[in-house]
């Protein structure tokens, strides 16, 4: 067993969240309480390492504040690391490769969640380009898979002996292939003899890493086990690979401290914990930012009782805004029951706890296009992150800039225009370049890094070798933002994200821009940036509210019915017609969030200001007398907005649906609070059954007892879940870590009386690591 880590050293706590557009570094004082010193950089996906080491340095030069006392090295006594990485390498098929024992299963359940025996293995996988989570869903079906005999029934009894023979045949045959095992047997979470007999087996015969899926989950379900315990053995080079360059770079920047890393329910463990189970960080993130902002909101209380006992908590960064809902103090899930659910990942359902966020394809990097099959004046933001053209201009002048202002001549505008292909970092590998591939590169590269998009042919061959680059990393587009239109709107400092002027051209170019009923999009660069912020306004708006309704029991999707989106269209015709307007009237003084003002709705005639898009102006029912029906919809719980555009959003955002927003200090940084403030929590459980009337099977290891009465074999489970959870916690890094015990029994009726059916033990030991 691991030994328990030792005492931090130092005082303070210096935390890390690698976000999709900046990588956070702060250093708290747990002490005190409070934040120290903050610092941001650009995460740059291909080099994570990079940027977590430089965030690292500049947080403890002060973060670029003069005035600020810069903690030392000698002062850090923990780095704890909220990471992308696991996440990442698995939707983007970063991973290296591993093989599957699967005992006792049978091939056809086994395909039904994508994995398939005789696979090749992914060094002999198809060349066919793949996006977004398909490449995730290729390497598993590629990944080396081998079925032996063996595996247990349900109430934990051998059903077949386990095939050792076979299953060193099987070995032999796929060990050049792989890096590492996983193993998964059937109904193993009741008894783990034959997992814990093949991982001894294969660990001696290849020294590589094996890991047993009863390890990883203790839920039913073995499929959807041996699929995550498959992701862990992929991901286990990955992730030492990064911690390895971590600490070297707290070696060069002489941090003497312990490395620890947030998982995705939001528990910190320590960085040997994690070589073991690197599945267990994905959605790392997410996680750190509802534990940031609840610990933030923690000591405010708006008039409210404290904001981190009832609140809805969004994080809106770059690329995505994340949404949890907060009930007495824990996470709720879209049902309103659990603080805990099991993560989704590239498409597929794992068995990891995760914190139950939901994740929006809506941030400040946004893409804005017209949807080519849109309503009437139409026009939608993301998922797909592009890089702001303000940004790009401030990187490229000579090329952007120049692009802009010819565009601006043209009589007639191309979807192209405000639109530049950018060279990325180049990937590892690039074996599936094919020469329309190349050319389009070495076209990029002869334009010092930025090519307008409308010098390049517009024939389907073409947009289809360019959205392949775009997938695999080697190119990244610029266009029109969210970013790009606070800049127009004066919501956001020009000198701060980019060029002001870059901005204001593409918006304008953008106005220009027809939807499929040749209808101009907007009118003029002030115009469309207040219709795109009034989207983005009214998208987070709709998924707050189905946040909300979730937590409530209420089908989310109910949002999307008439009367809530007329409940939305009302408030928001109210908001803005009872705001004052900045631009126009800059003196005028009335309450209401002024912003509403500014981001009153279009001035060209033919666009409408309703979501009632398909019909016309003269169809819509005429808002000049006063409604008969009150009809309203918002949340009744206060919102903790984190993230750099949070001041800007959240008020607004609030306003919609009738709450109160709450912008906590250090907002911008609350992910990397959230990692230097997580806390240490292991569960371990014990399922308990009746295999026969008058026995109790507990559960557990590789010889699980019977006992003949029911208290006997619950005061043996507590014991061994008790002792393994508090032995864990001390490893993965807890002091003086607390015990909760939970015991669930379920029953069902028969003949008048109610029958055991099962009992569920459920052991969390919980500590902080400083």
């Amino acid at each position: 067993m691991t030994e328990p880590l030792g005492a931090p050293s130092g005082r303070f706590c210096l935390g890390i969240d690698t976000g999709g557009t900046f990588t956070d570094a702060v250093v708290y004082d747990h002490g005190a309480d409070r934040v120290l010193a903050t610092a941001k950089t650009p995460t740059l996906h291909d080099d994570l390492y990079s940027c977590v080491i430089e965030a690292m340095s500049s947080v403890l030069e002060g973060g670029g504040d003069a005035s600020a006392s810069a903690p030392s090295a000698a002062d850090i006594g923990l780095v704890a690391v909220s990471t992308t990485l696991a996440t990442n390498a698995l939707v983007e098929g970063a991973v290296r490769p591993a093989g599957l024992v699967a005992i006792g299963f049978e091939p056809e359940t086994l395909a039904r969640v994508g994995l398939h025996a005789g696979a090749a293995g992914i060094g002999e996988a198809s060349n066919t380009r793949a996006g977004t989570g398909e490449q995730m869903s290729r390497n598993l079906a590629t990944a080396p898979l081998v079925i032996v005999g063996g595996g247990h029934s349900a109430h934990g009894d051998e059903r077949d002996p386990l095939d050792v023979a076979e299953l060193a045949a099987a070995i032999d045959r796929i060990d050049d292939s792989v890096d590492a095992y996983a193993v998964a047997a059937q109904f193993s979470v009741r008894n783990a003899a034959h997992e814990l007999a093949a991982r001894d087996a294969i660990a001696q015969r290849t020294g590589k890493p094996v890991t047993c899926s009863h390890e990883l989950s203790p839920n039913l379900g073995g499929p959807r086990r041996a699929v995550t315990t498959l992701l862990n053995a992929q991901l286990i080079s990955v992730t030492a690979h990064f911690a390895e360059a971590i600490r070297a770079g707290m070696e060069a920047l002489e941090l003497d401290a312990r490395l620890m890393v947030v998982k995705g329910d939001g528990a910190l463990v320590s960085a040997e914990f994690v070589a073991r189970r690197p599945i267990e960080t994905v959605l790392s993130g997410p996680a750190a930012s509802v534990v940031g902002a609840r610990h933030l909101a923690s000591s405010l209380t708006n008039g409210h009782d404290s904001l981190s006992a009832a609140c809805l908590v969004v994080d809106t960064g770059g690329t995505t805004t994340d949404i949890a809902a907060v009930r007495d103090g824990a996470v709720v899930t879209a049902d309103g029951n659990n603080d805990a659910d099991t993560a989704t990942v590239g498409g597929h359902a794992t068995m990891v706890t995760a914190l139950p966020t939901v994740t929006l394809g809506l941030g400040g990097d946004s893409e804005i296009h017209i949807p080519p099959d849109g309503r009437l004046g139409e026009l939608t933001v993301g998922p797909r992150r592009v890089v702001p053209l303000c940004t790009a201009a401030q990187r490229h002048p000579h090329i952007v800039l120049p692009m802009l202002e010819r565009q601006q001549q043209a009589e007639r505008p191309l979807a192209e225009f405000g639109q530049v292909l950018l060279r990325a970092a180049t990937p590892a590998s690039s074996e599936h370049l094919d020469g329309l591939d190349n050319e389009i590169l070495r076209l990029v590269d002869g334009g010092g890094g930025a090519l307008p998009m409308d010098s390049l042919k517009r024939s389907a061959r073409w947009r289809s070798a360019i959205e392949r680059l775009e997938r695999s990393g080697y190119v990244r587009r610029a266009a029109l933002t969210p970013t790009d239109a606070c800049v127009v709107l004066g919501l956001a400092d020009a000198d701060a994200v980019g060029d002001a002027a870059a901005a204001r051209a593409g918006a304008e170019l953008f106005s220009r821009q027809r939807d499929r009923y040749g209808v101009q999009i907007g009118a003029g660069a002030v115009d469309v940036s207040r219709r795109v912020m009034r989207t983005v306004l009214r998208g987070a708006a709709e998924a707050l509210l189905g946040v909300a309704l979730g937590a409530d029991s209420i089908a989310s999707s109910e949002t999307r019915r008439p009367l809530a989106q007329a409940a939305l269209n009302r408030r928001l015709a109210e908001l803005a017609r009872s705001s004052p307007d900045p631009i126009s009237n800059p003196d005028d003084a009335r309450t209401v969030n002024p912003l509403w003002g500014l981001l009153e709705s279009s001035a060209l005639p033919s666009v409408p200001i309703t979501e009632d898009a398909d019909a016309t102006r003269s169809e819509r029912p005429s808002t000049d007398h006063a409604p008969l029906a009150r009809v309203d919809a918002g949340v009744g719980v206060p919102i903790v907005a984190i993230g750099t555009p949070a001041p800007t959003y959240a008020p607004l955002v609030a306003a919609l649906l009738g709450t109160t927003a709450v912008v906590p200090p250090h907002a911008e940084v609350a992910n990397a609070v959230g990692a230097a403030v997580a806390r240490v929590r292991i569960t371990k459980q014990i399922t308990v059954t009746a295999p026969r009337r008058g026995s109790y099977r507990a559960h557990w290891g590789d010889d699980p007892p019977v006992w003949h009465s029911l208290d006997e074999a619950r005061e043996w489970a507590t014991a061994q879940a008790t002792e393994a959870a508090q032995a864990e916690a001390a490893a993965a890094g807890a002091r003086n870590a607390t015990v909760s015990v939970d015991w669930a029994t379920r029953t069902a009726p028969s003949n008048g009386r109610e029958l055991f059916v099962e009992a569920t033990l459920r052991v969390t030991a919980a500590g902080r690591p400083y």
